[in-house]
């Protein structure tokens, strides 16, 4: 169109080859022409024939999850389809029903009224003049978002709990939930009908806290999502902090505890979620006066510098213990009460 219109203001065929980089004839030919230049339409691919298509269909009616390539490979073989496999899987999205996903709907929960806590997997990390396998608790706040980690190099019972108290003391207090998945240091099974049981020291331990432990749904991840999100960002965006950082000689889980608060600090607490769309530090501020404080007692029974003390006892286990004792006694003694 261009060239049509500058010929008709008067540029000659060169000028109007140098200006658009053409050769002298192909400008020529275009001018010349009677109208814009028309590409020869390309073969289409190897569209399925009615047969073809109600094997399909008949084949998806039968089994909805039947492979493509399984597909293709009987219509080459029953029905002699010539065309290629890309071809043929073009035309079975049309075919094939799209699956059906249950929209995600995000709970969440007014402030102070639960917490989600996970443990997160690291890998091996220096500590002292070896190195080991680290793990960190996270918990996070469910309504203002903000997190507290700790590091340990196990995750058994005793640990986990212990881990667990100190993160809830780093946030300021308790919700009145505590949401957790089905791990063994929080739960030793489940009922017939699918409802977890407790371990008992963590419903000890909830009991003197003040909250009501709940275990999230089996193969469920999206229930705790908030903290599974966490773990996502203490693996991607604090590991990657943390090698930006100085780390002691012989760093130790206190350093490692010192360096997340320091994360959660300068980068998590001054963002702003996009679900609430509030910075989490300010959020958080708001949230910590509903939060009910970690009972000294339990403070008292963890080490100074992160980690269990020899024979610290967090939850009192004495009053269980007197009922492992029964005494038995005569039915003639009952029925002279009764």
């Amino acid at each position: 169109m261009e060239l049509h219109v500058l010929r008709r203001h008067g540029w000659s065929l060169s000028a109007l080859a140098r200006e658009f980089g053409l050769n002298r004839r192909t400008v020529k030919r275009e001018v010349e022409a009677e109208g814009p230049r028309r590409y020869a339409q390309r073969a289409k691919p190897r569209a399925l024939s009615e047969a073809q298509v109600a094997h399909v269909e008949r084949r998806l009616t039968v089994c909805p999850s039947i492979r493509g390539t399984d597909l293709f490979g009987e219509l080459q073989r029953d029905y002699a389809f010539a065309g290629s496999y890309a071809t043929f899987q073009r035309q079975l999205r049309q075919i094939r029903p799209a699956a059906v996903r249950d929209p995600e709907v995000r709970f969440e929960t007014a402030p102070g009224v639960q917490t989600q806590a996970d443990w997160a997997h690291l890998g091996l990390f220096p500590l002292g003049d070896e190195m080991a396998e680290l793990h960190a608790m996270v918990a996070i706040l469910g309504c203002s978002r903000a997190p507290a980690v700790r590091f340990a190099t196990d995750c058994t019972r005793r640990t986990s709990l212990e881990r667990l108290v100190t993160c809830l003391d780093d946030l300021g207090g308790a919700t009145h939930e505590m949401l957790t998945d089905r791990d063994t240091a929080f739960c030793v099974g489940s009922t017939g009908d699918g409802r977890a049981i407790l371990a008992p020291e963590w419903v000890d331990l909830a009991g003197v806290l003040g909250v009501v432990p709940k275990a999230c749904r089996p193969y469920r991840a999206k229930t705790k999502g908030k903290v599974e999100r966490m773990v996502r960002e203490v693996k991607e965006s604090f590991l990657a902090w943390l090698s930006g950082q100085r780390l002691p000689l012989r760093p130790t889980l206190a350093d490692y505890d010192e360096l997340a608060r320091r994360w959660i600090v300068e980068v998590v607490l001054h963002r702003r979620h996009r679900t609430t769309r509030r910075v989490v530090g300010e959020a958080w501020a708001d949230e910590r006066a509903l939060l009910t404080p970690i009972p000294a007692r339990v403070l008292a029974g963890l080490a100074g510098d992160g980690d269990a003390a020899p024979h610290a006892v967090v939850v009192d286990l004495t009053q269980r213990l007197l009922g492992e004792h029964v005494e038995v006694r005569s039915l003639d003694e009952y029925e002279a009460a009764l």
